[in-house]
């Protein structure tokens, strides 16, 4: 009697066990989803970013083009000052 009684304690033992196994599995389970999840969510949030980041890249590309442009503008206006200024100077002493 003390073998069946040991026998069966054994097996309570290990259906507790195994109870306690199946909702640490299950629970990790549960974890492993949310982690995935939340990683789907982030590299959904990087590619949100990257792509505002290129759209931005662009604009300042852009930006960068008109700014030299107007610089190239500038320098002509200034020159043209420059070379209406010298004229003046001239005539005065012409004159």
């Amino acid at each position: 009697m003390s073998i069946e009684k040991t026998t069966d304690e054994i097996e309570k033992y290990l259906d507790y066990a195994n109870s306690y196994l199946n909702d640490l599995r299950g629970e990790i389970e549960e974890q492993l989803q949310e982690a995935s999840d939340q990683i789907s969510t982030l590299q959904n949030v990087i590619e949100e970013l990257e792509s505002e980041a290129e759209e931005k890249d662009t604009k300042l590309q852009e930006l960068m083009y008109e700014n030299s442009m107007l610089q190239l503008e500038l320098m002509e206006v200034a020159g043209q000052l420059i070379h209406m200024r010298h004229e003046l100077d001239i005539s005065r002493k012409g004159v």
